[in-house]
Protein backbone atom coordinates (compact mmCIF):
# COMPACT_ATOMS: atom_id res chain seq x y z
CA UNK A 1 0.00 0.00 0.00
CA UNK A 2 1.42 3.19 -0.94
CA UNK A 3 1.58 6.53 0.72
CA UNK A 4 -1.56 7.86 -0.18
CA UNK A 5 -3.57 5.09 0.36
CA UNK A 6 -2.02 4.21 3.86
CA UNK A 7 -2.57 7.63 4.96
CA UNK A 8 -6.34 7.81 3.92
CA UNK A 9 -7.00 4.03 5.45
CA UNK A 10 -5.65 5.35 8.95
CA UNK A 11 -7.97 8.51 8.83
CA UNK A 12 -11.05 8.28 10.77
CA UNK A 13 -13.89 7.64 8.17
CA UNK A 14 -17.52 8.92 9.49
CA UNK A 15 -20.17 6.08 9.94
CA UNK A 16 -22.70 7.12 8.28
CA UNK A 17 -20.13 7.25 5.07
CA UNK A 18 -19.33 3.54 5.45
CA UNK A 19 -23.45 2.21 6.48
CA UNK A 20 -25.59 4.75 4.72
CA UNK A 21 -23.94 5.77 1.29
CA UNK A 22 -27.45 6.67 0.33
CA UNK A 23 -27.43 9.09 2.91
CA UNK A 24 -23.97 10.74 1.63
CA UNK A 25 -25.17 10.68 -1.41
CA UNK A 26 -29.02 12.30 -1.11
CA UNK A 27 -27.40 14.94 0.99
CA UNK A 28 -24.64 16.17 -1.15
CA UNK A 29 -27.40 16.43 -3.42
CA UNK A 30 -29.48 18.26 -1.61
CA UNK A 31 -26.75 20.68 -0.18
CA UNK A 32 -25.53 21.23 -4.33
CA UNK A 33 -29.23 21.95 -4.87
CA UNK A 34 -29.94 24.49 -1.77
CA UNK A 35 -26.79 26.89 -2.59
CA UNK A 36 -28.25 27.01 -6.51
CA UNK A 37 -30.47 29.71 -8.33
CA UNK A 38 -33.21 27.01 -8.45
CA UNK A 39 -33.12 26.80 -4.78
CA UNK A 40 -34.12 30.24 -4.69
CA UNK A 41 -36.90 29.99 -7.21
CA UNK A 42 -38.40 26.84 -5.84
CA UNK A 43 -38.54 28.94 -2.44
CA UNK A 44 -39.76 32.21 -4.20
CA UNK A 45 -42.81 29.76 -5.71
CA UNK A 46 -43.69 27.95 -2.52
CA UNK A 47 -44.09 30.92 -0.48
CA UNK A 48 -46.03 32.81 -3.78
CA UNK A 49 -48.71 29.57 -3.38
CA UNK A 50 -48.58 30.21 0.11
CA UNK A 51 -49.62 33.86 -0.04
CA UNK A 52 -52.23 33.02 -2.83
CA UNK A 53 -53.68 29.43 -0.87
CA UNK A 54 -54.21 32.17 2.27
CA UNK A 55 -56.17 34.92 0.35
CA UNK A 56 -58.31 31.63 -1.10
CA UNK A 57 -58.92 30.43 2.99
CA UNK A 58 -59.24 33.23 4.29
CA UNK A 59 -55.83 33.41 6.44
CA UNK A 60 -57.21 30.99 8.85
CA UNK A 61 -55.47 29.49 12.24
CA UNK A 62 -54.72 26.33 9.64
CA UNK A 63 -52.96 28.16 6.71
CA UNK A 64 -50.83 29.90 8.96
CA UNK A 65 -49.85 26.97 11.38
CA UNK A 66 -48.88 24.70 7.94
CA UNK A 67 -45.84 27.47 7.27
CA UNK A 68 -44.74 28.19 11.36
CA UNK A 69 -44.98 24.33 12.13
CA UNK A 70 -43.58 23.59 8.61
CA UNK A 71 -40.63 25.45 8.33
CA UNK A 72 -38.99 24.71 11.68
CA UNK A 73 -38.82 21.09 10.86
CA UNK A 74 -37.75 21.70 7.35
CA UNK A 75 -34.90 24.28 8.46
CA UNK A 76 -33.63 21.07 10.97
CA UNK A 77 -33.16 19.00 8.47
CA UNK A 78 -31.82 21.02 5.71
CA UNK A 79 -29.35 22.16 8.43
CA UNK A 80 -28.34 17.82 9.31
CA UNK A 81 -27.82 17.54 5.67
CA UNK A 82 -25.75 20.31 5.33
CA UNK A 83 -23.56 19.57 8.05
CA UNK A 84 -23.16 16.34 7.01
CA UNK A 85 -22.10 17.52 3.34
CA UNK A 86 -19.83 20.27 5.04
CA UNK A 87 -17.82 17.68 7.47
CA UNK A 88 -17.14 15.66 4.64
CA UNK A 89 -15.76 18.19 2.05
CA UNK A 90 -13.68 19.36 5.72
CA UNK A 91 -12.50 16.11 6.07
CA UNK A 92 -11.43 15.78 2.03
CA UNK A 93 -9.93 19.24 2.19
CA UNK A 94 -7.82 18.13 5.26
CA UNK A 95 -6.65 15.16 3.64
CA UNK A 96 -5.32 16.94 0.68
CA UNK A 97 -4.05 19.41 2.16
CA UNK A 98 -2.29 17.05 4.79
CA UNK A 99 -0.95 15.09 1.72
CA UNK A 100 0.84 18.29 0.28
CA UNK A 101 2.09 19.15 3.32
CA UNK A 102 3.67 15.33 3.93
CA UNK A 103 5.03 15.16 0.42
CA UNK A 104 6.80 18.71 0.54
CA UNK A 105 10.38 18.15 2.72
CA UNK A 106 10.50 21.71 3.48
CA UNK A 107 6.97 21.58 5.58
CA UNK A 108 6.73 21.24 9.51
CA UNK A 109 4.79 17.87 9.97
CA UNK A 110 3.03 19.62 12.86
CA UNK A 111 0.93 21.77 10.48
CA UNK A 112 -0.54 18.61 9.31
CA UNK A 113 -2.87 18.35 12.77
CA UNK A 114 -3.47 21.94 13.47
CA UNK A 115 -6.98 21.87 13.10
CA UNK A 116 -6.86 19.80 16.28
CA UNK A 117 -4.87 22.96 18.09
CA UNK A 118 -6.11 25.15 20.76
CA UNK A 119 -7.49 28.56 19.14
CA UNK A 120 -4.37 29.79 21.10
CA UNK A 121 -1.93 27.64 19.98
CA UNK A 122 -3.57 28.87 16.33
CA UNK A 123 -3.05 32.47 17.26
CA UNK A 124 0.74 31.47 17.97
CA UNK A 125 0.96 30.33 14.50
CA UNK A 126 -0.71 32.85 12.94
CA UNK A 127 1.53 35.03 14.36
CA UNK A 128 4.57 33.47 13.26
CA UNK A 129 3.41 33.35 9.95
CA UNK A 130 2.69 36.95 9.61
CA UNK A 131 6.03 37.56 11.54
CA UNK A 132 7.87 35.63 8.51
CA UNK A 133 6.38 37.09 5.78
CA UNK A 134 6.77 40.50 7.14
CA UNK A 135 10.68 39.47 7.60
CA UNK A 136 10.95 38.80 4.13
CA UNK A 137 8.86 41.45 2.20
CA UNK A 138 11.35 43.85 4.41
CA UNK A 139 13.85 42.19 2.61
CA UNK A 140 12.70 42.14 -0.86
CA UNK A 141 13.37 44.79 -3.55
CA UNK A 142 10.21 46.93 -4.78
CA UNK A 143 10.94 45.22 -8.60
CA UNK A 144 10.80 41.23 -6.52
CA UNK A 145 7.64 42.61 -4.69
CA UNK A 146 5.72 43.60 -7.87
CA UNK A 147 6.81 40.17 -9.58
CA UNK A 148 9.48 41.46 -11.72
CA UNK A 149 12.92 40.29 -10.57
Amino acid sequence: MGGYESAVSDQHIPPDSEQNPRFAVIAKALARFTGSWWAVAVTLAVVLVWVAVGFMVDFSRGWELSMVAGLPVLTLLLLVMVQHTQNHDNLAMQLKLDEIIRAHEETEDEMMRVEDASYEHLEGVERDFKSHVEENTERRTPAQRRGVG
